[in-house]
C-alpha cells in the first residue's frame, strides 16, 4: 500500500501544480474589462479597442449603451489590460507635445464675427478646417447633381406631357399628359431649386474655409504618418493618411 502511494506522488504533485497555475492564471486574467487609470487617478471602466502614441479608442462601459469615445495619452498614467498585463504610458508620453495649431489661434478675440459659422471657421484649428473644407465640398457636389437630375426630369416630364396629350383624341391621353405636362415640372423644379439652393449655401462655406485655411498658409490636403501599437498582440504598425 505504502508502494503504491509512493508511486503516485508525482502524479498528485503535478495536479497539485496544474490547480497552482490556473489559479494563478485565473488571478491574471479575472480582470472583467480594461480600466484606463488618468493622471489624477480617477479610472474609467472600458473595452479598449485601439491603441496608438497619441490616443486610446475605448467603450465607455459607464454610459448605458457603451458609447465609443476616446483619451488623449498624455491624460492616462496607465491602462489595466483585463489579460492582466499593466501598461505605464506616463513615461512614454511626450509632455508639451501640442497639435500644429490649436482652437482659436488664428482669432481675434476681441472681434469676432457675428455669424455663427463664420465664427466656427476663426475659431477651428486648421484640422477641424480640412474637415469642413471636405463636407462642405461633398454637400455641394450633393447640390449640384440634385439639381442637374431633377431639372432634367421637370424637363422631359413636360415634354411628354405634351406629346401625349397631342396624340390622339382619347380624354385619357388628354387627362394623362397634361396632369404630366403640370405635375412633373412643378415637382422637379422645386426639388431642383432646392439642390441649386443647397449647392450655392455649401460651395460658398467651402470657399470661406478654403480662404481661411489660405490666411494661415495652411494646405487643403495634409499627409500624416502614424505610428501604432497593439499591446495586445505586442505588434506595432505604421499608418499613412491623407486628408483633404
Amino acid at each position: 500500500m505504502q508502494l503504491h502511494t509512493s508511486r503516485n506522488l508525482p502524479m498528485i504533485a503535478f495536479a497539485v501544480l496544474s490547480l497552482s497555475l490556473v489559479n494563478f492564471s485565473y488571478a491574471q486574467t479575472g480582470r472583467k474589462n480594461d480600466v484606463i487609470v488618468k493622471r489624477d487617478s480617477s479610472r474609467i471602466q472600458a473595452i479598449i479597442t485601439q491603441m496608438s502614441y497619441e490616443k486610446i479608442n475605448y467603450r465607455d462601459l459607464g454610459t448605458a449603451d457603451s458609447a465609443k469615445a476616446y483619451i488623449s495619452l498624455d491624460l492616462v498614467a496607465r491602462v489595466l489590460l483585463k489579460n492582466g498585463k499593466t501598461i505605464n504610458v506616463r513615461d512614454s508620453v511626450l509632455i508639451g507635445q501640442v497639435p500644429p495649431d490649436s482652437v482659436g489661434q488664428y482669432a481675434d478675440k476681441n472681434n469676432l464675427p457675428t455669424n455663427a459659422f463664420e465664427r466656427s471657421v476663426v475659431m477651428a484649428n486648421s484640422d477641424q478646417l480640412r474637415n469642413k473644407y471636405q463636407y462642405h465640398k461633398d454637400r455641394s457636389i450633393d447640390g449640384k447633381t440634385g439639381a442637374i437630375v431633377f431639372t432634367s426630369v421637370a424637363v422631359v416630364s413636360l415634354i411628354s406631357g405634351i406629346i401625349i396629350s397631342s396624340t390622339g383624341d382619347s380624354p385619357d391621353n388628354k387627362t394623362i399628359g397634361n396632369s404630366l405636362a403640370i405635375t412633373g415640372p412643378v415637382v422637379g423644379g422645386v426639388l431642383g431649386l432646392i439642390g441649386f439652393r443647397n449647392y450655392k449655401r455649401h460651395s460658398a462655406r467651402a470657399e470661406k474655409v478654403k480662404t481661411e485655411l489660405e490666411r494661415r498658409n495652411q494646405p487643403l490636403s495634409q499627409l500624416r504618418i502614424g505610428p501604432a501599437f497593439d499591446p495586445f498582440n505586442k505588434s506595432a504598425q505604421l499608418t499613412l493618411r491623407l486628408s483633404f
